[in-house]
């Protein structure tokens, strides 16, 4: 399985390194996580290539992307609809679906 953080800058994203460190630490050996540079114009080209790929096990997005991945997934969680904002992709039987994990984090903290 695999998955990335999108963005535009990416490259100084810190998400890789606590993403793969999750991962050995939960045991999800076979899992790999990057930072792949995208463009809000690129970001349909990209979700469409993901929901064909068995694989893929998900994108954390960045600015702007949580504004352009509203109306590119085939089903929206209600918080991320109300704060008009989608920073997780995740695949499901009915295709990607998008959430916004930020405000439960911030509210946690």
């Amino acid at each position: 399985m695999w998955a990335s953080v999108l963005g535009s800058p990416i490259a100084h994203s810190l998400s890789p390194a606590l993403h793969r460190a999750a991962y050995r630490a939960l045991g999800l050996t076979g899992w790999s996580y990057d930072a792949r540079q995208c463009t809000s114009h690129q970001l349909p080209d990209v979700l469409d290539r993901a929901r064909a790929d068995a694989d893929f096990g998900g994108f954390s997005l960045t600015m702007p992307l949580k504004l352009t991945a509203l109306s590119l997934v085939d089903d929206l969680e209600p918080l991320a609809a109300r704060v008009g904002a989608v920073n997780t992709v995740v695949p499901r039987d009915a295709g990607l679906f998008g959430a916004n994990t930020d405000v439960p984090g911030l509210v946690a903290a």
